[in-house]
């Protein structure tokens, strides 16, 4: 007796391997740059999701009529960069998240390379190459000193081939990093309060205190657009930002046993403000007016790490440096001399302080 065929089961769809997070701030200039690499290296199984945060040079309609395969978000607030990835990654569906610039333009496999170690508790960040000279590297993860200071790991050294093993870093540059986003939920995400600059040094510690590692991986290649330097408004931001990170983070014995250290990078940060005239001197001033303001509520954010906490301060410490690179901001001999006079008075403030810092 004949008998119907049996209809296929219903298909489902594919699972999101990757969800790339790109906020976008009046970049109508830069972004399209970016979705075309990205629409010329993403798989059928990942997806773009683009936050939009209350532009006003028009980008937001710029992409929903260009790129109708990007899942657009339109926030009507400027939250600030972390606000505006956290925003991305709660409607992301992707089994990784990847936080991506829009001043950068990602190479060929670069994905592919930067997944294949975001497995577990570790975030992988991209080789960035200065786009105006990509034979340069721009940054190879962030290289944090033992102030907090972040800077750019390896910046203006020769790029080299897309060959090399990954490397253990102290930060992810959160101009391109990729992490597990059941683990990005676990960590709670980005700190919103920061608004901009430092986010993912605070990310990167707060997850290496849970145990995490962060790696920078050489064949996840990226050109960005980046040029070191401090405007008034930006060096508040990090200013305050550092600060906050570093009273939100560590364990009173530890902040108390890093004194030294922190009042020579005071004194540093000063000096440097003083150099680029008053307004930096005023910016330099209002970030300790923003972190007195934040004070009221350092106790309950310092609860939220204690709950994350597996490791020691002593463990996360470990890769941090005494150099800071003044080539960075401050070129020729001046920048020299502090780099070299820094050098010698950090090691020497670390030497002390490590022998005191708690576990």
């Amino acid at each position: 007796m004949d008998t119907a065929p049996t209809p296929p089961p219903p298909s489902t769809p594919p699972a999101v391997r990757a969800s790339i997070v790109v906020v976008t701030f009046n970049h109508r200039d830069v972004v399209p740059g970016c979705l075309d690499a990205l629409r010329a290296t993403l798989g059928p199984a990942d997806e773009v999701v683009l936050v939009d945060n209350a532009s006003t040079d028009g980008t937001a309609d710029l992409v929903a009529a260009r790129y109708g395969w990007v899942r657009l978000v339109r926030s009507y607030a400027n939250g600030g960069f972390g606000a505006g990835n956290n925003l991305g990654a709660g409607v992301a569906g992707g089994e990784h998240l990847v936080f991506l610039n829009p001043d950068t333009v990602p190479l060929a496999g670069w994905l592919d390379a930067l997944l294949a170690g975001a497995g577990g508790d570790t975030l992988t960040t991209a080789r960035l190459l200065l786009a105006g000279s990509p034979e340069r590297v721009d940054t190879f993860g962030n290289e944090v000193h033992i102030s907090g200071i972040t800077t750019s790991r390896g910046w203006g050294t020769p790029a080299g081939g897309a060959g090399g093993e990954a490397e253990e870093v102290a930060a992810v540059s959160g101009a391109c990093f990729a992490l597990r986003r059941d683990l990005f939920r676990r960590l709670g995400g980005f700190d919103a309060r920061l608004f901009l600059y430092f986010e993912d040094t605070e990310l990167s510690l707060r997850a290496r205190l849970a145990g995490c590692r962060c790696l920078a991986v050489p064949a996840a290649r990226v050109l960005h657009d980046h040029r070191p330097g401090f405007s008034p408004a930006k060096l508040r931001y990090l200013e305050r930002n550092r600060w906050w990170t570093l009273l939100k983070l560590f364990r009173w014995p530890t902040l108390i046993a890093l004194a030294p250290v922190l009042a020579l990078a005071e004194v540093v940060a000063w000096g440097m403000a003083a150099r680029n005239g008053r307004r930096h001197l005023v910016a330099k001033a209002l970030a300790w007016l923003d972190l007195v303001r934040w004070l009221p509520a350092l106790p309950a954010a310092r609860r939220g790490v204690g709950v994350l906490r597996r490791v020691s301060d002593r463990d996360v410490l470990r890769l941090h440096v005494t150099r800071l690179p003044f080539a960075q901001v401050a070129g020729g001999a001046l920048g020299r001399v502090g780099e070299r006079f820094t050098a010698v008075a950090f090691a020497g403030g670390r030497s002390l302080s490590y022998a005191l810092v708690g576990r």
